[in-house]
């Protein structure tokens, strides 16, 4: 199966909304431009590559191009999935090492191990991912919600942000929250985590107990928090998603306090 990708989007075939969104073989993209075939492993038994593709998506006939976010969903979470978002990754780190971030001189795909290789200066640029913590901060029955200010309007989601140099998890997600929202938490619970390729994220899930503090946002970043009673939450289309980690939070909430 051929993972392909052409302007960020991935070419399947059938589409979004239809009764068929499967991955084509390799064979139908040989009359493709093509940048790089990236190995991914087995999938059912079934050899995986990744496709870098170097033409605009609306120009492929046969095949319909679809976002990520479309894709996450139409298919259930799985290998199917989990292999759709590896392909994603691959190719992005791929395009995104073209020159080496040292010296600055062109890179080639190493024939001993999946990276880029520098042959100025020798440096290796493996695929690497962003680790980002993402938390639901709960008092009682009570979710804190916030707005990002490049949120539509009703839109509430979790507060997230990335781990910095030096940090832990545990110590990421008390700054964020302290930073985002001006409350303290503590009785951090681990969660879950869920790769993001937005472009090549690890998100890593937490409950926080509110612990003190008033809310007072950071204005850069948000417009708007709020607590929300479990019963009177946003709709389900003002919050995250079901296949995102943040709306599997929302939801383990729920559950937890409204059983059934």
């Amino acid at each position: 199966m051929a993972f392909a990708f052409a302007r960020g989007r991935m070419l399947v075939r059938g589409g979004p909304g239809t009764s068929v969104l499967e991955p084509p073989s390799l064979s139908e993209l040989e009359h493709l431009p093509t940048a790089a075939i990236l190995p991914l492993g087995l999938l059912g038994g079934r050899r995986c590559v990744a496709v870098a593709l170097e033409i605009d998506p609306a120009e492929i006939g046969g095949l319909a191009p679809a976002g990520l976010r479309e894709l996450f969903a139409h298919l259930e979470d799985g290998p199917l999935l989990q292999m759709v978002v590896r392909a994603s990754e691959m190719v992005e780190w791929y395009l995104a090492h073209a020159f080496c971030g040292r010296c600055g001189a062109p890179t080639v795909l190493s024939e001993a191990e999946m990276a880029r290789a520098c042959m100025a200066c020798g440096s290796l640029h493996f695929p690497r991912i962003s680790p980002a913590v993402i938390t639901l901060v709960h008092r009682g029955e009570e979710v804190l919600l916030a707005r990002n200010r490049g949120f539509r309007s009703g839109f509430y989601a979790l507060v997230a942000g990335f781990v910095e140099a030096g940090e832990t998890l545990e110590q990421a997600v008390r700054r964020e929250v302290k930073e985002e929202v001006g409350v303290e938490v503590d009785e951090l619970e681990y969660a879950g985590s869920q790769a993001w390729p937005f472009p090549s994220q690890l998100m890593v899930g937490f409950f926080a107990r509110y612990a003190s503090g008033e809310i007072r946002v950071q204005e850069s970043e948000i417009s708007e928090a709020r607590w929300f009673h479990v019963d009177r939450l946003p709709a389900p289309e003002d919050r995250p998603a079901p296949y995102s980690i943040a709306g599997r939070l929302i939801q383990r909430f729920v559950n937890r306090h409204r059983p059934g």
